[in-house]
Formats: C-alpha cells, sequence, structure tokens
C-alpha cells in the first residue's frame, strides 16, 4: 500500500492542479480474492484512506454480499454502502435497457430488445452474457444479431425442478447447443477441457488445458470450446478467463448443472475433489519422465544461473510451459484431491520422492519459483497424513508407510 500506491501518489502530488477533479479507482470483484485476502486488503485500504494519506482519490469497490466485507465497510462509514438490491426495480431495468441499446447499437428499436430487457429481469450479469451470445465475433450483421436474438427470445424454458434462476436456465441453454448432438465420448472429453479450465490454479491457455488431461487431447479441442462457450469464456494473451464467477459456481453445484439435452438428462457439473485427483495424477505422469538432472544442460555447476547466457530462453527450451505449470501446482491439486483416489496417488508418491524430487527442485530453482518448495512439500506431507487417518481402510500399520511418507518429511525438513 505504501510502496505502490501512497509513495508514488505523493511525488506525484506536486504536479496535480488544484482545480483538478478527485481520480476515482475501480476495485471490482473483491469478493474473489481467495481465502482473506479481501477482507485483509479493505482493511489495509480504508485505514489509508481513513488516515488522509490518499486525498484526492476515490475508490468505488464492488463485491458480491459477504459478511466481513460490509462489516468492515459499516465501520468506517455506513453511509458509503450501496446495496443492489436496494435500488429500485424500475431504476435497474431501464439501465438494463440503456446497457443493450448501447450494446447492441443495430437491434436499438427492435421490439426483442425490451422483451430481454424485461426477462433479465433485474440481473445485469443475464444482460451480459446476452449480449456475448448475440455478437459471437467483433463484425455481425444486423440480420445475424436479429435471428441470435429471435432463437433466444423464442426458446421456450424447460420448467427447472430445482427452482434454478433465470441466469442458470441461460447457462444451460449456452452449454446445449455447445455440447448437443455429440457422441457420448466426444462429450465427455469436452466436459473434462471444460472443468479443466476451471479447476486449474491459474489461468492455462487451450494447449495447457489439453495436455493437463492426456496425450491424445489436442489444443484445437480446446480451442473449439472456448469459442462455442463464446457467451462465457474468453481468451486473453493466450489464456483461458471466465466472465462472471456465477457461471464456475453453476459448473460446481450438481443440482443447478444438471439438465436435459435433446430429451436426454446430463450432469454437466465438476466434482472438484475427483477432477483434481485426475490433473494430480497427470502432473506426476508429465513430471517424472521429464524431469532428470542438469535439465537445462547448464556448462558449469560453479555459474550461477544469472550468469548463464540466455538462461531464460534455456529455461523456456527445456522446461516449457506444461512442465512449468505441473512444477508450480502438482501440489495444490493433491490436497484438493478426493481420499477415494488415495491409493492411485499414492502410487504416483511412492515413485516421485525417492529422486523425481531433487530433479523437480532444480527445476523450481530455475524457474525462480523455489521459494514455493517447502510449502508444497509440507502440504503433500499434510495430505498423506490426513488421508491416513481419515480412511478406515489406513488404519492397521502399513509396512511400506516409510516408502511414501518419510521421503517427504525428510526433504520439507531440509528446507
Amino acid at each position: 500500500m505504501k510502496d505502490l500506491l501512497v509513495g508514488p501518489w505523493w511525488q506525484s502530488a506536486s504536479e496535480h492542479p488544484p482545480e483538478h477533479p478527485p481520480y476515482l479507482v475501480v476495485i471490482d470483484a473483491l469478493d474473489e480474492i481467495d481465502g482473506q485476502g479481501g477482507p485483509m486488503f479493505l482493511q489495509e485500504l480504508l485505514t489509508t484512506v481513513d488516515g488522509g494519506q490518499l486525498q484526492g482519490l476515490k475508490f468505488l469497490i464492488t463485491s458480491r454480499p459477504h459478511p466481513e466485507l460490509a462489516s468492515l465497510c459499516n465501520t468506517f462509514s455506513s453511509d458509503a454502502v450501496c446495496r443492489l438490491y436496494e435500488v429500485p426495480m424500475d431504476t435497474v431495468k431501464d439501465e438494463i435497457v440503456v446497457f443493450l441499446k448501447h450494446k447492441l447499437p443495430n437491434l436499438r428499436d427492435e421490439p426483442q430488445l425490451t422483451h430481454l430487457a424485461q426477462t433479465a429481469d433485474g440481473l445485469f450479469v443475464y444482460a451480459a452474457t446476452v449480449v456475448r451470445y448475440i455478437t459471437p465475433r467483433l463484425r455481425m450483421a444486423k440480420g445475424e444479431q436479429l435471428f441470435l436474438m429471435r432463437k433466444l427470445c423464442d426458446y421456450t424454458w424447460p420448467v427447472s425442478s430445482t427452482g434454478g434462476s433465470l441466469v442458470d436456465e441461460l447457462y444451460q441453454q449456452i452449454l446445449r447447443e455447445a455440447f448437443h448432438d455429440l457422441e457420448k465420448e466426444l462429450f465427455d472429453a469436452r466436459l473434462s477441457i471444460l472443468h479443466t479450465f476451471l479447476c486449474t490454479e491459474e489461468r492455462v491457455s487451450p494447449s495447457i488445458a489439453a495436455s493437463l488431461l492426456s496425450d491424445t487431447a489436442t489444443e484445437d479441442t480446446a480451442s473449439v470450446i472456448v469459442s462455442d462457450l463464446h457467451a462465457v469464456l474468453y481468451i486473453n494473451e493466450g489464456r483461458v478467463f471466465w466472465y462472471h464467477a456465477s457461471f464456475p459456481d453453476f459448473i460446481f453445484n450438481e443440482t443447478r448443472s444438471k439438465f436435459s439435452i435433446s430429451g436426454d438428462l446430463v450432469n454437466m457439473a465438476c466434482d472438484e475433489a475427483a477432477h483434481n485427483a485426475v490433473l494430480t495424477r497427470r502432473c506426476f505422469q508429465i513430471m517424472m519422465p521429464k524431469l532428470h538432472f542438469n535439465i537445462c544442460d547448464l556448462p558449469s555447476s560453479f555459474l550461477l544461473d544469472s550468469e548463464v547466457p540466455e538462461i531464460m530462453q534455456l529455461v523456456q527450451k527445456n522446461i516449457g510451459d506444461i512442465l512449468t505449470y505441473c512444477c508450480r501446482y502438482w501440489s495444490q491439486h493433491l490436497t484438493r484431491s478426493a481420499s477415494n483416489d488415495r491409493d492411485d496417488l499414492r502410487a504416483c508418491i511412492q515413485i516421485f520422492f525417492p529422486m523425481h524430487v531433487l530433479f523437480w527442485i532444480e527445476a523450481m530453482n530455475l524457474l525462480q519459483s523455489s521459494k514455493q518448495c517447502p510449502s508444497m512439500l509440507h502440504r503433500a506431507c499434510e495430505w498423506v497424513l490426513t488421508v491416513r487417518i481419515t480412511c478406515l481402510q489406513c488404519i492397521p500399520t502399513d509396512p511400506d508407510e516409510s516408502e511414501w511418507r518419510t521421503p517427504i518429511r525428510s526433504h520439507a525438513r531440509h528446507y
């Protein structure tokens, strides 16, 4: 806060003309920061603002309902909090009409546009998703947009047995169009890639998502999935993102994401623990054949990495993107895995830790990520101990226990 915001702001204060209006800083979706990151950031920001260190700046912070964030805001200024559900519905609906006409200027005079605004029922995420559905490409003729809008307006939504929301119904329709008329093998393969996009520890490229599933999955298939789901997914700087957090929420909820496609009931839900077990196994399968001593063929052990010419090019050539991801995140996927995959993952650990773990540490150092190694090793050790305690079949003494627990502890103690 001091080094990146307060200090630079005050250094530039002499350049601000007295009549200049305040700058507005928008911090969107604060609730999406993992763990306690959102409340901790807001606490520090509010304390800094309250101390008068950011005069000339105004902050607009948005979040879905979050008790700790709301409590912090009320502590500093109860008048500064605006809750969307308290805004009159007529005002919200009028704003959605303005939004739709701005985003779809070719359709601003069409009666179906007003119908869509009414259907949105005050939900901007619905309206925004509709806009992306109607404009899958930057350049589209009015007739093409009109066809897609009428198709959406004329669709008869099935009666939901789960009482799903409008947004759920829209997501279901988008998935129906992307997955209909696919053979089961193709359906399952595409769904696994979609689940991978949502379960990776960082946003990844279509190529990495495909490689994290199998050697046969292709980048082209992963890219087609993003294209078919353009209303909810997009690619930025080569990586796949989702537009709104409500989409992964929808996919991770079996009740909401179980619906019919072409008359057949399908379950599009992602079992997060089971899929993390799949990704964990795949990380080990990728790392163990590829990791080896002196993976970048460095000419001498007497040189610091910084002294090796073109070290970054060597790292990219010899380690690459998919191995980089596996090295950095196998432990996180392991701890998120389902306990019923214990035996399968145990076999991976038994093979990995006696020797491959040393090559992994070398690779992590080359990736400038060696500081992650202690926490990843401790995390793996905790997972081993947890599954041993919680699984009934693990209660008797396991004669092979030392083969898969002791190496982890010894490497963790080394750090």
